[in-house]
């Protein structure tokens, strides 16, 4: 089972990233039309009103109590460091270890928390903070009373003290912290802990309860990414969100050795990196190794051909084919309102000057916003478009590419002059945009490092006027 054929989720906490926030400066709608060529695309851009069967079937599933447990009864993953070095190292490395502390988070979660008046607290706290959540120590936002477990994000106890899923959204795992230790095997020793398994590990239920997020009142499904699964042709054969983000790189399947220094050799040892597309922010922690690991995931996700032809007049008629041709979800997946993937074509003559530009990044870091867009946005409760999901009532605006899918856009290019001409077509991807991080020096005077585009795919070729 090749990776490079099965991409999914890229980032949330980056698998994995921002799972509340906004990080969107602009409620524009993204604008399909290049500034000087007419683009004809089919792409749908449907509208979703609020949800009320969504909601009464949130109420019916949602415990009438949620699991509470005092303070300490989970683990701080430095316990588990000692007999797990290896796998600790790995998941120090993950977007899972900052989902709570990530610099990027942090700002829209406080926003969040100011505009709700705390009601977005533990609706984004039980999936970053999932230890705090369920001790007690959040509330407060700020996180000024959590413990040295709480700080460590979605940690070891945690995740191998779940027995199972009560509710396929908004984190509805069950959690048994105590002295077993729950994996996909069962069937090790421990002088310090027992050892289960529930057989949930092995399932896509496990990563789903929290790559799937519905708006509380309004029934919006804010990420989508384990129900888009479920329905596509990756989730019908079972193949699952572990057999791609828990190996290490496209390609690769299986990694042998030992989940403990004195434990049993085994013949693959899931990878707790669990890589998706968060270079940028992997690159800024001085997770070198993590980053190039999220571009080689970004470039094994995507597929870029072209097809072009010139009318008598010069018009140049280029057609765009993106194929999801690696991802077992729609792309870009989970925090999509805030992520942007988008295409960048540019026509240069046989001089090399450039004749036409359209997705180009201008020298304010900003992407120009007639380019062709893949992303989501939500209507809020006036029916504006926004990136900000705890205002969503309703999807305003949603061009993904699903699984095996692909999204066709045509330019129409009117060339120059007679000659001889280079088409290149990109397909961009970034975090977030620039102007949300613009947005978070403005408000909080944090200046954080400059957004970085990944090519994710691209195309040439020569045309003749």
């Amino acid at each position: 089972m090749r990776r490079s054929a099965l991409f999914v989720m890229s980032i949330f906490p980056g698998l994995l990233f921002m799972g509340c926030g906004s990080l969107v400066a602009s409620s524009e709608p993204p604008a399909k039309a290049a500034p000087v060529a007419a683009v004809v695309a089919e792409a749908p851009k449907p509208v979703q009103p609020a949800q009320p069967a969504a909601v009464a079937a949130a109420a019916e599933a949602t415990p009438a109590k949620p699991q509470m447990f005092e303070p300490g009864a989970f683990e701080d993953p430095k316990v588990c460091s000692t007999c797990h070095s290896a796998i600790y190292e790995e998941w120090s490395k993950s977007m899972h270890a900052y989902a709570w502390t990530d610099q990027w988070y942090r700002p829209d979660y406080m926003l969040a928390h100011e505009q709700t008046k705390g009601a977005t607290d533990t609706l984004c706290g039980a999936c970053h903070a999932p230890i705090a959540a369920r001790t007690g120590l959040l509330p407060p936002a700020d996180g000024s009373k959590f413990d040295d477990a709480s700080r460590r994000g979605i940690s070891c106890d945690f995740c191998h003290t779940v027995s199972g899923v009560g509710q396929m959204f908004n984190m509805g795992h069950i959690s048994e912290p105590g002295p077993a230790k729950i994996g996909p095997r069962g069937d090790g020793k421990s002088l310090y802990h027992e050892v289960k398994n529930t057989g949930i590990h092995e399932k896509a239920n496990f990563c789903g309860s929290c790559h799937m997020v519905i708006h509380p009142a309004t029934g919006t499904h804010i990420i989508d990414t384990w129900d888009d699964w479920k329905n596509n042709d990756y989730g019908k054969q079972n193949i699952t969100c572990q057999d791609c983000h828990m190996t290490p790189t496209p390609g690769v399947t299986k990694e042998p050795g030992r989940a403990a220094l004195m434990g049993k050799k085994r013949d693959n040892i899931a990878f707790h990196g669990f890589v998706g597309g968060s270079s940028y922010a992997q690159d800024h922690m001085g997770n070198k190794k993590q980053a190039e690991l999220s571009r080689e995931m970004l470039r094994a996700a995507a597929e870029v051909k072209v097809a072009e032809k010139v009318s008598a007049d010069g018009t140049l008629e280029l057609t765009v084919d993106v194929f999801n041709k690696g991802a077992g979800h729609k792309i870009p997946t989970g925090t999509t309102y805030i992520r942007i993937m988008w295409l960048q074509v540019e026509v240069a003559d046989k001089a090399g000057k450039v004749v036409y530009a359209s997705g180009q990044v201008d020298a304010k870091n900003h992407v120009d916003p007639n380019a062709v867009f893949f992303r989501v946005l939500f209507l809020d409760a006036d029916g504006k478009l926004t990136g900000k999901s705890w205002q969503a009532h309703g999807i305003g605006y949603d061009r993904r590419i699903p699984a095996k899918g692909k999204d066709t856009e045509v330019y129409r290019i009117p060339l120059p002059a007679k000659g001889d001409y280079k088409v290149t077509t990109r397909l961009m991807y970034r975090s977030m945009t620039q102007e949300s991080l613009d947005d978070v020096l403005k408000r909080t005077g944090k200046a954080l490092p400059p957004v970085v585009s990944v090519e994710m795919a691209a195309a040439q070729t020569k045309v003749k006027f």
